[in-house]
């Protein structure tokens, strides 16, 4: 991030640079509270400077609560690159094209709340997702800000969890080309794919996520229709079977999010429980 070198940190969350996990975490909660644009909606000065200091907080909390990022970060507080020297006059630079910052924000703008008449808001803290050590092409979440950060282990089921309950909910990935094959050669894929599955089923929450198009490499006609419909006859049966929910996504960006989305809403419903309000985050709503 482009604030490592110059923003301090431990400063924004008010805490000392020996911080615990468990403090970095209570921190960034207390300045979450304070500083929430929701807060803010009477003055939109307010607000935008409450938005641009959240933005500031969640990028402390997203490298300190990371124990490899927040190393990379204390050593170069500590041993700070020398000033560049002055640069030399030379020609105007050409003129580049805009290319989106990999760090920007995206996906939903906002924490999570559990809120109960007459009972003092809860904000969700964001979280950090568990990825399975055999995941080829792991997603890494940045820029999501109810995503902390990521931790590589070995999952007894699926290929991503929430390290903060691990046992509540587990997404199994696909890219739309294997599960093409598999769909398309029952003998030879679909019994292994099968088991996989089965392993979900301890999970109570579980997914099947579908990463691309499905059906962008299949003509129209009569055969483009017989396959088309044993696709969603073998979607219907994994859901029947299962009870997994099977969410698929057009992109590996879409399908980035929708898992963090996801995970991020499992969490605050589980929160809710354990806080004792029940499985819901907002009273006579969902």
């Amino acid at each position: 991030m482009p604030h490592h070198r110059t923003t301090d940190y431990y400063a924004i969350l008010e805490l000392s640079a020996d911080a615990t996990e468990a403090d970095i975490r209570r921190a960034w909660h207390e300045q979450m509270q304070v500083w929430h644009p929701d807060r803010f909606v009477h003055s939109l000065t307010l607000h935008k400077k409450a938005e641009a200091r959240t933005q500031l907080i969640n990028q402390a909390y997203q490298t300190l609560s990371d124990p490899t990022a927040r190393a990379r970060y204390d050593s170069g507080r500590q041993h700070p690159s020398a000033p560049p020297p002055p640069p030399r006059p030379g020609p105007a630079p050409r003129p580049q094209p805009v290319a989106r910052p990999r760090q920007e924000l995206r996906g939903p703008q906002t924490m999570l709340n559990v809120t109960r008449f007459s009972h003092p808001k809860i904000m969700v803290p964001a979280i950090h997702l568990l990825v399975d050590v055999h995941e080829t092409q792991p997603y890494e979440f940045k820029g999501l800000i109810r995503i902390a950060g990521t931790r590589t282990q070995t999952l007894a089921a699926g290929d991503y969890a929430i390290a903060e309950a691990p046992d509540i909910f587990c997404v199994e990935r696909r890219r739309a080309e294997e599960f093409n094959t598999i769909f398309s050669n029952p003998s030879d894929n679909r019994p292994r794919f099968l088991r996989e599955l089965e392993r979900l089923l301890a999970i109570p929450h579980r997914v099947l996520l579908i990463e691309g198009p499905l059906h962008s490499h299949r003509g129209a006609g009569r055969l483009g229709q017989y396959h088309r419909n044993g696709l969603i006859d073998f979607l219907d049966s994994i859901t029947a079977r299962f009870g997994i929910q099977i969410v698929q996504a057009e992109s590996r960006e879409e399908a980035e999010e929708r898992v963090a989305n996801l995970a991020a809403i499992h969490y605050a419903y589980h929160l809710a429980e354990q806080q004792g309000l029940g499985r819901c985050l907002t009273e006579n709503d969902a």
